[in-house]
This record gives C-alpha cells, structure tokens and sequence, in this order.
C-alpha cells in the first residue's frame, strides 16, 4: 500500500520559521565560503603561463625576378576582368555564388564560427533544474511534512578554467574558425582560376576547331588536284597517297578539338553547380587575351595575400594554444558547485541548502599529461616549420608563374610577328594566283602554311592567358570588396 501523509494546517507557520532560520544558519556560511571561493578563482583564472607563439617567416627577395616592377603596388582585385570579356565576367559571378565547393567551404565556415562562440562558454557557471518524487510501500503514515518524499532544486556549477585554460581554449577555437576562413578564401581562388582557365581553354579549341575544319575543306581540295595531277601524269603516284593522310589526319584532329569543345562546356557547368552547359558557350566566341603587365607587387605580400600561407599561421597559433591548455592540464582544476532546494533526508528543514568547491590534482597520470604537454610542443615546432614551408613555395610557385607567364607573353608577340609576315606573303600569293603566274599546287601550300601560323598563334595566346591565370591563381588573387565585407 502506497501512502503519501497530508499537511496539517496548523503546521505551516512553524515550517516557515524553521526553513527560514536554517536559511539564515546554511546560507551565511555557504555564502562566505563561495564569495571566496569565487575572488580565489577569478585571480587564479588570469593566471596564464603560455604567451602565444608568434610564427616567423623566411627572408623573401625584393622582387620576383627581371621585368617584375618593384614600386608598382599589387593589384589583384577582380583579375580575370583584364581579359574585358563580359561572358567571362559573367561566368566567374555564377561560379562564387553557385558552386558546390563553395557551398562545402561556407558550411565548414558557419560550423567552426559556432563552435568557436561556444568554447568560451565550457567555462561559464551553469545551472541545471532537477526533482523527484518517491514513492514507497509503508504501513506507517508520515505525518512530518519535512519528510516528504519530494525533492525539487536548482544545481549549479562553475568549471574554472585556472592557469590560462579558458584563455588558450578560446584561442584554439578562434584559429580554427580563421583556418576555414582561409580555406574558403583558398576555394575561392581555385574555382575561379578554374572557371577561368576552362573558358580560355574553350575559346581556343573553338578557334582550332574553326581553323582545322577550314584546313580539311583545303586538303579534300589537295587531294582533288593531286588525283587529277597523277591521272594527267604531272605528280608522282605517291603524291595523292600523302594527301589522303594528311587528310585523315587532320579529321582526325577535328574530332579530338571538338571533343575538346565539348569537355571545356561540361566543365564550366560543374564549375557553376550545374549539369547543363550554358547556352552562350555553345556559339564562338573571341579568345580572351589580356594586354596590360599585372601588377605583381612584392614577394612578401604574399604572407597576408595567400590564403594558405594565412592558415599555416593560424595553424601555428592554434598550435600554441594547444599547448597553453596542456601545460595548463598540469596544475589542479577548481570547479564551485552548489544546490538549492526542497525535501530530502534531512532533519528539521524542509530548504536544502549545499555548496562549495571541488580541486581536481593530477596525481597518478601526472606523467602521461607532461607527455601530452612535450607532445604539444613538438606539434608547435612542426607547425612553426610548416609555415615557413608554405612561404617558400608560395614564392617558389609565384616566382615560377611570373617567369612562365614572361616566356608565354614572349612566344605570342612572336608569333603576332610571324602572323604579319604570312598574311604579306598570302596577299603575294593571291595576286600571283590572280595574274596567272602562280598555279593551284603553290597558293594551296601557301593556304596550309597561313592555316599553321594562325593555329600557333591561337595556342601562343591560350598558353599567354593560362599563365596569366596561374600567375594571379599563385599570387593569391584577392577577394571582391563586397565578399570581404561579408566576411565574418
């Protein structure tokens, strides 16, 4: 049989003045104690014995090699304009707001900023409601209301983290909300190099494809002499055996650049989030070709323009943080915690009123939190010679593009010369065709060599404007202004 004895009356005034006195008597002193408690904890929690380690770069060259202006100031802002070519420009827009990886990188991003506005709060007081009710089989009748069988309460505890530990794990929670921001600035870049140079890429198959399927139309042409020039016995045999090859040849290098075509559209559209090529790449269009010499600026922007090298330094910090909260784990951790309440087990008040602090000692595994701490400072070294790593390369793959883009921008005002020198010789050879004094076997080979010369020149200017692309992609090309302010 359960039974739960009711509440007299006239008992109400004495409960009331008996949970009143023991507050008085249980508060005073638990007050004390936890005002103590809490002026010891806020003196011992500034406490911190781990400065952060500052990362120091290596000594960078002045410049990054000859033809690269040392006092023009750097200028990476929206780069791929200097190809002025709207579709591009269009393309690159999409691209930053619709391509998946920059969709992955942006939630990577809103995850580390929320775990990183919440490791301040591992150290913050907390207060948690709990009750109970009980209830037991008993042939006797509880008459005393201070022994009810109900508890209800507030419990409340405050995890203080001494010696600098609720300083580094902020720390450590902020590098890594910078290190996605960083790798979200590094996506960016890539995708839109690779929009980029997947547009370049397209362009110049479209402009070989045309070129190579004019060549064709010149080769059946060939062919057709050479035959009639064998049958009347003014060629070889073998003259129109050459021709066919050359002809199969060159179809069969059709083929190749229209599937070329076809690779570069599928692309882009992955590129823009999407499984349908756009419309406008379907039709030619000019080949993008930039004039102006970028605006390189010095070796050592590159410390705070590549977004790699700016999370191999919050690696660091992080790193360093990480190290502040080992050596912090070697000292006593203090948690305050206390209750507030009513009912249970206790006599002559129906207020329960507890608290007072708790000191965690490393004893027993002393040893394996000091090998933790000796761990973290040789993941520090690590990530201290990591960034300097990151800044050699960095320049070693901007030295190396400014050289290759110099060579590409070479090779094409070449081949802009050797272009001029054939269209003179195809002007010639056209008014030789059209006095008589030129026959059809001689204006076609001049046909098949000004065919050549523009098909250089267009792989002389994709090569140009690919190492423009790799230049300013190792440069570390800046963000839009409007992206940088919705930075967080």
């Amino acid at each position: 049989m359960v039974s739960l004895s009711p509440c007299r009356p006239g008992r109400h005034r004495c409960v009331a003045r008996a949970i009143a006195c023991n507050w008085r008597q249980q508060g005073c002193t638990i007050v004390r104690a936890a005002l103590m408690m809490t002026v010891l904890a806020v003196v011992l929690s500034g406490c911190s014995t781990t400065a952060p380690t500052v990362a120091q770069a290596p000594v960078l060259p002045s410049s990054y090699g000859p033809g690269a202006a040392r006092d023009v100031p750097r200028n990476a802002e929206a780069w791929w304009r200097q190809f002025h070519d709207p579709v591009l420009e269009r393309l690159v827009a999409e691209a930053r707001r619709q391509n998946l990886s920059i969709a992955e990188a942006q939630a990577r991003l809103r995850a580390a900023y929320a775990q990183a506005s919440t490791a301040s709060a591992l150290f913050l007081p907390t207060v948690d409601g709990s009750g109970q009710a009980v209830a037991a089989n008993s042939r006797k009748t509880i008459d005393d209301t201070l022994h009810r069988p109900v508890m209800a309460g507030l419990d409340m505890s405050w995890d203080v983290g001494l010696f600098g530990l609720a300083e580094h794990s902020a720390r450590a929670a902020n590098a890594d909300a910078s290190i996605a921001q960083e790798n979200l600035e590094a996506v960016r870049i890539v995708v839109t190099a690779d929009v980029a140079a997947a547009y370049i890429g397209l362009r110049s198959a479209q402009h070989q494809t045309e070129l190579t399927t004019t060549r064709v139309i010149s080769l059946q042409r060939r062919v057709r002499l050479s035959r009639v020039r064998t049958q009347t016995g003014l060629a070889l045999p073998g003259e129109e055996a050459d021709g066919v090859a050359a002809l199969e040849e060159t179809r069969s290098e059709l083929a190749r650049l229209q599937s070329r075509v076809v690779e570069h559209q599928q692309q882009i559209a992955t590129l823009l989030g999407t499984s349908a090529p756009d419309p406008t790449l379907l039709r030619n269009g000019p080949q993008p070709n930039a004039k102006d010499v970028p605006a390189v600026g010095h070796p050592a922007d590159l410390l705070r323009a590549r977004p790699d090298v700016r999370a191999a330094e919050q690696r660091v910090l992080r790193a360093s943080a990480e190290v502040g909260i080992a050596q912090a784990e070697l000292y006593p951790r203090l948690r305050l915690g206390g209750t507030i309440g009513i009912g249970g087990p206790t006599n002559g008040s129906l207020m329960r009123l507890a608290g007072g602090p708790s000191l965690q000692i490393p004893l027993f595994d002393y040893g394996r939190r000091k090998a933790l701490f000796h761990a973290r400072r040789a993941l520090l070294d690590e990530a201290l010679a990591a960034y300097r790593q990151t800044v050699l390369v960095a320049y070693q793959q901007a030295s190396t593009a400014f050289a290759a883009w110099r060579a590409a921008r070479a090779s094409e005002a070449r081949q802009a010369s050797a272009i001029q020198a054939l269209r003179r010789r195809d002007h010639q050879m056209r008014v030789l065709k059209r006095e008589g004094l030129a026959d059809a076997r001689q204006f076609s080979e001049a046909d098949s060599g000004w065919l050549d010369g523009q098909q250089r020149l267009v792989l002389a200017r994709e090569n140009e404007a690919l190492a423009l692309v790799a230049l300013y992609k190792a440069l570390g090309a800046a963000t839009l202004q409007g992206e940088a302010r919705g930075r967080r």
